[in-house]
Formats: C-alpha cells, structure tokens, sequence
C-alpha cells in the first residue's frame, strides 16, 4: 500500500466528510459554513494544496472562516504539506493541528500494518518450522496462492499478501 500525499487525503476527507460524491467549492463551501462545520478546516487546506484560495475566498460570507484561510495562506506558503510533521513547524490553531495529525495518522498506516506483519511472519515461520508444517499444506488448506504464500514464509517478502492473509496463517499453525 501506497503512502497518501497531501493532497489526496484532503479530497478523500472531504468527500467522507461531506457525504458528497463532489469537491465544489461552492457546495462544500455551503455545506462546511451551514450544515458540516467539521468540513470547514478540510475545505481550507484543500483550497491551499489546490491552489484555489481565491476562488474559495469568493464563496466564504463567514468572516472567522475567511480569517482562518487567510492565516493558513500566509502560515502555510511555501511548505510542503506532504510532510507528515509539518504542524510542528508552524502556527496554526487547534482544530488544524488535529487535522495534520490525521494526515500523519493516515500516512504511517502503512508502517503501523507493515509492522504488524512482520511480526505476524516471525511467529509463523517459528511455528511452521516447529511443528514441520509445508508451505504446500498451508497453502492447500487455506486456500492461498502457493507463490504468495512461499515468497511471504521463505523470503520475508511481507508485500506479498495482507495482513488479514498473514493472520490467517498465524492462526492456522496455532491451531495444528
């Protein structure tokens, strides 16, 4: 699994958020200053990353929502909002910190479930070679593609298969 960038968190959130299958400004605008405020920080960022502030700015008659963007724009140029820390480095309220540790969030998934499966093969590998269990058996009752499978136990290849898919093994030579 890839790593998200910016940009493509925000728009993801957005639509999550909102409920919408779109990213109008006009409508997201609407949507964050009367009935979703908790769109209002997504929205702002992703005007910034977008390179849309202006066209956001005509659409905002919330004037606190206008100051923050206009804060943002000031704080956050020429930073690179790909940088899971970059709220450490600058001064933004609250409700934005919470928003960038949610992108950090997002962007170390992928260390966090990569982790879990290499423990998850450390335990199998100690356990297939304890009980001489096969590759080939494990693969024939679960199920799995034998080359996925082989690559993950003999190689520590961890990219191979999921970590649902490394948990089942686990499981499995548990239970034998």
């Amino acid at each position: 699994m890839r790593r998200p960038n910016f940009k493509g968190w925000v728009s993801r959130e957005l639509a999550y958020l909102s409920g919408e299958n779109t990213l109008n400004l006009r409508r997201l605008a609407f949507l964050a200053q009367n009935k979703i405020p908790r769109l209002r920080e997504r929205l702002v960022l992703y005007a910034i990353v977008t390179g849309q502030e202006e066209r956001l700015r005509n659409f905002l008659y919330k004037k606190e929502m206008t100051a923050e963007l206009e804060t943002l724009v000031k704080e956050l140029a020429g930073k690179d909002l790909n940088e899971p820390d970059i709220f450490e480095s600058v001064q933004v309220s609250d409700r934005y910190k919470k928003a960038f540790l949610s992108y950090k969030a997002a962007y170390e998934k992928n260390d966090a479930r990569n982790e879990s499966k290499k423990l998850r093969w450390e335990k199998s590998v100690e356990l297939q070679k304890k009980k001489g269990i096969t590759t080939a058996q494990i693969c024939n009752t679960l199920g799995f593609d034998a080359g996925n499978i082989s690559a993950y136990l003999k190689r520590a290849d961890i990219d191979r298969i999921s970590l649902d898919k490394a948990t089942d093994i686990m499981r499995y030579l548990y239970a034998k």
